[in-house]
């Protein structure tokens, strides 16, 4: 599950002992940069800048930053095929493909470039802290920022019920397999697989909502009311990491305004 290999990572990480602030100062810097710079060479720079970040400064196994990626990668594929087909484009404009009311032509693929190019380099920033930072070192830093306990705790609770429900489906499913065995050949295995998939997400709902129950009646048992404090870890800022970030930033707006001869998009 690639959620539990990114908690997993950010808990072994080497910069788990960094202060969140720093991270994520680099991390938000990223992400303004890949918005608000020129496409090219801007995201292709914020790409490079997180990925060596992730593997090299971080220390970050290659196959997570690939589990990671996964899902993104594929919805900013979908989002960008879905610009990169016009519907109902007008006669006199220039196309490359059309196919009745749709059509491919050059400024829908420039379009579609630049919103894969800018997704992939956000998504790339925000791993910067996903993979390095415990939702739980994060959530007490968003505590010392006077970020009100109930947004806070709705956060912490809908974290732990990610991995309740994970928990839930994996179980079921093996479960599942266990009594079932593999699917015939042919047009019954298909139905025994839609009837399988219905009867798995049936049971995941009714467990998963039995152990956020039980969660629940916990809190309550212990007496929690508005907030469940946390014994925060002291961690002191690096001079030279923050100097290192606000130089890697400053040369990709640099490096972006030297080829493009503009500071902004």
């Amino acid at each position: 599950m690639t959620i539990t290999s990114l908690d997993d990572a950010a808990w072994d990480s080497p910069w788990r002992r960094r202060a969140v602030g720093e991270k994520v100062l680099l991390a938000v810097g990223l992400v303004v940069t890949a918005l608000c710079t020129p496409t090219w060479p801007g995201t292709a720079l914020v790409s490079l800048v997180s990925l060596v970040v992730i593997l090299a400064w971080a220390r970050i196994r290659p196959r997570v930053l690939a589990q990671a990626m996964s899902a993104p990668l594929v919805f900013l594929l979908l989002g960008g095929f879905s610009v990169l087909v016009s519907v109902g484009g007008g006669a006199g404009a220039r196309v490359w493909w059309r196919a009745g009311f749709l059509s491919i032509g050059p400024d829908s693929c420039r379009q579609a470039i630049q919103l894969v190019a800018h997704g992939v380099a956000g998504t790339m920033a925000v791993m910067v802290l996903a993979v390095t930072t415990p939702m739980v070192d994060l959530l007490t830093w968003l505590r010392r920022w006077r970020v009100p306990d109930p947004l806070l705790e709705i956060a912490a609770l809908t974290y732990r019920l990610i991995f309740v429900l994970l928990d839930t489906v994996v179980t079921a499913h093996e479960a599942q397999r266990c009594r079932l065995g593999d699917a015939p050949v042919g047009r019954r295995a298909w139905r025994r697989r839609w009837e399988n998939t219905a009867a798995l997400m049936g049971s995941v709902a009714v467990r998963s909502w039995a152990r956020a129950s039980r969660l629940n009646e916990g809190l309550t048992n212990r007496g929690f009311e508005s907030s469940l404090a946390t014994l925060p870890i002291v961690r002191r800022g690096s001079v030279v990491f923050q100097a290192v970030t606000v130089a890697l930033l400053a040369a990709t707006w640099v490096a972006g305004w030297a080829v493009t001869g503009r500071w902004w998009r």
